[in-house]
């Protein structure tokens, strides 16, 4: 990554802050890491990061062909946007597809049912959540409305983390490609007031939701375990104190949890959670 991001226009910043970026490597996870990285490039030279998310979006391509035996074959590269877009639209189907295997093995097998017992493979429910999306666009009304982009500002975010544009499943995107979508998305605001505190919406709900979920989302990002980078929206909202022992549904005692971090901090001592 530090390779790459050293440029003819970036090797002068390079020089000046590669032990901090080093330092940033030994802290983070990768994912983490990328982000940093691809922060710091933007900031150490901004117009040649317009200019790779510009070539990102003239590469993009699709190929489909009928291969031996009537198989098809394909290849596909797109943009950080369109493809958070696919992957979003496939995941849901994906995830529908896989409750459906679930509960049909749950009730051939019984309660002791596992992976292994299910009737696809993840790379078969992928390619049939594929053909779904096909028939269901074909299903699309006349005339429905086209889902449109939510776009989050930070209000106060900077002051204290810095400058922030990335996709919901933190890819870092340049500014100059979020403009280009301004003209079909909807805007919401969120203001901070210090980097753990958004805002707090109730406390006498159980489930984290509404406003209140949305701040969490916006505030964590993806799961509190240290070596988990699932992103908010495939994440849970669990109480840091659990709701049994008094925990309160509120912002401050609530973070993303995936399922299955979320379901182990059960089954094991519960560590400190990461701020």
């Amino acid at each position: 990554m530090l390779a790459r991001a050293r440029t003819e226009a970036t090797a002068a910043a390079m020089g000046r802050d590669e032990e901090l970026l080093v330092s940033k490597a030994a802290g983070l996870g990768f994912p983490g890491f990328v982000r940093a990285v691809a922060y710091w490039s933007q900031l150490a030279d901004p117009d040649g990061g317009e200019d790779k998310a510009a070539k990102q979006a003239d590469a993009r391509r699709f190929h489909l062909s009928q291969g031996f035996e009537g198989t098809w074959l394909g290849d596909l590269v797109l943009d950080p946007v369109s493809g958070a877009i696919v992957d979003t639209a496939l995941r849901r189907i994906t995830d529908e597809l896989f409750d459906a295997d679930w509960s049909e093995a749950k009730a051939r097998v019984g309660e002791h049912v596992g992976a292994g017992d299910l009737r696809r493979t993840p790379a078969q429910r992928r390619a049939d959540a594929l053909v779904e999306m096909a028939v269901r666009s074909g299903m699309a009304p006349a005339g429905g409305r086209r889902p449109e982009p939510l776009f989050t500002v930070l209000v106060g975010w900077e002051s204290f983390a810095g400058p922030m544009c990335e996709l919901a499943n933190g890819s870092v995107v340049t500014p100059g490609t979020v403009a280009g979508w301004l003209d079909r998305a909807w805007a919401e605001r969120v203001v901070f007031d210090t980097p753990s505190r958004v805002i707090d919406v109730g406390e006498t709900r159980r489930l984290f939701t509404g406003a209140l979920r949305r701040a969490i989302e916006v505030r964590d990002r993806e799961c509190f375990e240290d070596s988990c980078d699932v992103p908010a929206e495939w994440c849970e909202v669990d109480h840091i104190e659990p709701w049994a022992a008094g925990g309160r549904t509120t912002e401050a005692n609530g973070r993303l949890a995936c399922g299955f971090h979320n379901r182990a901090r059960h089954r094991r001592p519960e560590r400190p959670p990461r701020r």
